[in-house]
């Protein structure tokens, strides 16, 4: 077994996002049980439901995180995201869009697609100020492109 290519995040943006991400979902789900707790309220069990969910799904963000990447490996795309992993045979990716889907035609001859979240605003350069925080999700987008050996359209 070789080793996989890494596609992740530059380590400046997992911090941030490590440290925003999950912590700010949290927060204002933890505000909306509260919520749940005020006699007057008019929703109170949707806001401490809908509460307690984006409390798991915080925790569940920053635990993921970090762990964010594409891995390139010699048969198979894997996507590790935020909230759900895929993967993918390499043999059966068919295109590779510049909006970061992945499409392909799995085993039984059906088109399938979805996308690396990472890399979804793979935008050009501009030459704003902003640039940087999306060049290299062009780079990495171009380079599983490249890699799967699929077209962009």
């Amino acid at each position: 077994m070789t080793d996989d290519e890494v596609i992740r995040a530059p380590a400046r943006e997992r911090s941030a996002n490590t440290a925003a991400l999950g912590p700010l979902q949290i927060v204002v789900g933890a505000v909306l049980v509260g919520v749940a707790f005020v006699p007057e309220a008019s929703a109170r069990v949707f806001g401490g439901i809908l509460g307690l969910v984006m409390v798991g799904f915080g925790v569940w963000t920053t635990a993921r995180a970090r762990r964010v990447a594409v891995h390139l490996g010699d048969q198979e795309l894997r996507y590790d995201g935020y909230v759900l992993s895929w993967s993918v045979p390499r043999a059966q990716i068919t295109t590779v869009l510049d909006d970061g889907y992945v499409e392909w035609v799995d085993d039984a001859g059906r088109q399938r697609r979805r996308q690396i979240g990472l890399l979804t605003k793979a935008y050009e350069d501009d030459g704003s100020k902003f640039a940087p925080y999306w060049i290299w999700r062009r780079e990495k987008l171009l380079r599983v492109r490249e890699w799967a050996d699929a077209r962009a359209y």
